[in-house]
């Protein structure tokens, strides 16, 4: 759940908030994880349904994500930081009491965010070499009907040429 900075809060509050809400982030970083490798097995077996099915839960699992990253963006602005890799270094100096737990969950989040980048990147060469199969056997069906086909464009019959009438028989 994302978390509020209340403005009357000390610097230790403040700071267990900013930690808290790091942790957050870095939680619903795994759950997306978990998502994205669902989706790359859902992909290799070429299931539509089971992308369909998962879709939803991806874009609340991003929006959270978002959410959680504006937060903590706005933190880090808020002590005149760059939302940036420097800009939490910086928060770190300066604050020595949540160093060593708020780095740690800071690396996790790099590690896993860069694992979800890796796979992310996967899936979208796993889509296009679908994409790409599919484009071809469309091509191969198209060539291979015929080019006076039964029905038009708009799915109405096709008058058949050189078809008589039954009252021409």
């Amino acid at each position: 759940m994302p978390l509020s900075l209340s403005s009357n809060s000390g610097p230790a509050a403040d700071a267990a908030t900013f930690a808290a809400g790091l942790q957050a982030e870095r939680d619903a970083l795994l759950a997306f994880l978990g998502l994205l490798q669902a989706e790359q097995e859902i992909l290799v077996k070429g299931d539509a349904e089971g992308l369909a099915a998962i879709a939803a839960d991806k874009a609340d699992k991003i929006d959270l994500l978002t959410l959680l990253g504006t937060q903590r963006s706005r933190h880090l602005a808020a002590q005149d930081l760059s939302d940036s890799a420097d800009g939490m270094l910086a928060w770190l100096s300066r604050n020595p009491g949540f160093a060593a737990a708020v780095g740690k969950i800071w690396r996790e989040l790099l590690k896993h965010a860069e694992t979800a980048r890796q796979i992310n990147q996967s899936n979208g060469l796993l889509i296009e070499t679908r994409l790409q199969h599919n484009r071809l056997k469309l091509s191969a069906l198209q060539a291979a009907a015929p080019a006076d086909s039964v029905y038009r464009a708009d799915g109405q019959l096709r008058p058949l040429r050189n078809a008589r009438s039954l009252s021409q028989v």
